[in-house]
């Protein structure tokens, strides 16, 4: 009787002992890559959407570090020169930040995974800004030891909020000749003589 409990504890202290192994290793592990892979498309989603007018070169070489494979390289290598000449012609600079985003899917033995990422996207001009509530689908795989974006898919854009940019003043409007001016009385209009009355 005392040899079959044994046997009994040793099969529960086994069992038990290889299912909290597999959540501190194995579960972790998958936890870990999950976080990992949605963290790789949150920077990926931002570097995108993010130019700064101060520093083109700069983000140009943020967007390459978040991507990876042919599609995007060579259509990012496409509009590079573009996404230069409309950003000196018109000195607009992009800023993202994330809403809020989820994996959709995970394979950790091919490294790959899919995130819907929302972002509110600020767009600003010398002039004006607005601000626009962004959602893609990425499709991102592991390159070393970062998660980059494969694929990025637009699914919607949605207007928040938009008005002048900081420090800029609607220009005045110039005064209508004959009309009074703002703030000044209207000059008096003379009163009517009458007919056959003696203009002084």
């Amino acid at each position: 009787m005392v040899s079959a409990l044994a046997v009994v504890a040793l099969v529960a202290v086994v069992w038990f002992g290889f299912g909290w192994a597999k959540a501190l290793i194995v579960d972790r592990s998958e936890a870990e890559t999950r976080d990992a892979a949605l963290a790789g498309a949150f920077q990926a989603t931002i570097n995108l959407n993010s130019v700064d007018a101060q520093d083109v070169d700069a983000s140009l070489d943020n967007m390459r570090s978040s991507i990876t494979g042919d599609a995007l390289l060579g259509d990012l290598a496409a509009t590079e020169q573009q996404i230069r000449d409309q950003v000196t012609a018109t000195g607009t600079s992009m800023s993202a930040e994330v809403l809020f985003g989820s994996l959709t899917e995970l394979n950790t033995d091919d490294d790959v995974a899919k995130a819907l990422v929302v972002l509110a996207v600020r767009t600003t001009t010398p002039e004006n800004y607005v601000v626009n509530k962004v959602s893609v689908n990425a499709s991102m795989a592991k390159d070393g030891d970062v998660w980059k974006a494969v694929t990025i898919e637009p699914l919607g854009s949605v207007a928040m909020e938009e008005g002048p940019t900081a420090g800029t003043q609607p220009a005045p409007s110039e005064p209508v000749p004959g009309e009074p001016v703002p703030g000044e009385p209207a000059p008096a209009e003379p009163a009517p003589v009458p007919e056959g009355a003696a203009t002084p």
